[in-house]
Formats: C-alpha cells, sequence, structure tokens
C-alpha cells in the first residue's frame, strides 16, 4: 500500500504520518485489500479553485475534491485539499485544524472508495455516518 502526499503549501503544519495512518485504516476497514496506491495534494485555496472550476464546472474553493479511478486500478484516486478551506472551516465549526483536516480527508478517502452523498438522501446518510465513525476513532485529542 503506497499512500503519496504532496504538501504544496506552507503556511500550516501537516502530520502526514497520521494522514498516512488514517489513509490505510480507513481503505483497509471498508476494501479489506492493503493492495493499493493513492495521491493526496494538500494545496491552497487559488489552486483547488482551479480544480474546482476545470472539473466539476463550479466556481470557488472548496475544501476536498475527489478523484476516483477504480478499486482495480494501479492507482484508486486522487485527493486534493484545500488547508486555507480546512482553516476556515476549523474555525466555523470550532474544531482544530488537524481534527477538520482529518474529517475532509476521512470524506475524501470514502468518496474513493466509491461513497456518494449527492445523488441519493440514504447514500449521503450512510456516508456520513460512516465518515463519523472513522473520525471519531482516528481524531487527535484535546
Amino acid at each position: 500500500m503506497i499512500v503519496n502526499i504532496n504538501n504544496e503549501q506552507n503556511e500550516f503544519e501537516i502530520n502526514e504520518a497520521k494522514m498516512i495512518e488514517i489513509v490505510k485504516k480507513v481503505i483497509i476497514s471498508e476494501y479489506k485489500d492493503d493492495n493499493f496506491e493513492i495521491n493526496i495534494l494538500i494545496t491552497n485555496n487559488k489552486r483547488i479553485t482551479e480544480y474546482n472550476e476545470n472539473f466539476r464546472k463550479k466556481s470557488g474553493p472548496t475544501d476536498v475534491l475527489s478523484f476516483e479511478y477504480g478499486l482495480n486500478e494501479p492507482v484508486i484516486g486522487d485527493i486534493v485539499i484545500s488547508s486555507e478551506k480546512i482553516y476556515e472551516q476549523s474555525k466555523e465549526f470550532n474544531n482544530s485544524f488537524n481534527n477538520e483536516l482529518y474529517y475532509i480527508l476521512i470524506h475524501g478517502v470514502l468518496h474513493i472508495l466509491g461513497y456518494d452523498h449527492i445523488y441519493d438522501e440514504s447514500e449521503a446518510e450512510e456516508m456520513f455516518e460512516i465518515q463519523k465513525k472513522y473520525f471519531n476513532l482516528l481524531k487527535e485529542e484535546g
């Protein structure tokens, strides 16, 4: 199993080891396989806006984008996270930066595994329950 993290921002300290631990635990628990590769890009609002506009045709920054390639592919997916958006949301939801990052990371991983919350309300409920379950197991205390 390979988790590649490209942290192209330097405004916020990122615990890459914890991120890798989270990705591995969620994927192995849900997918029941450790033969995967996933890429994670941590960037800023400007860069994620470009991705959001190019791939989703939506303007402005978002917290996370997931690109699912299929569980049988050598690289099962890419995740793009805006550290600036994570910081904004951590303040909005009274959460630490790291825990907000981990919550959103779990969300992105679940999308890679095929979970969705856009088109079906019952699927959305299921996805958010699973996201909360992993977050409560893996978040930082304090």
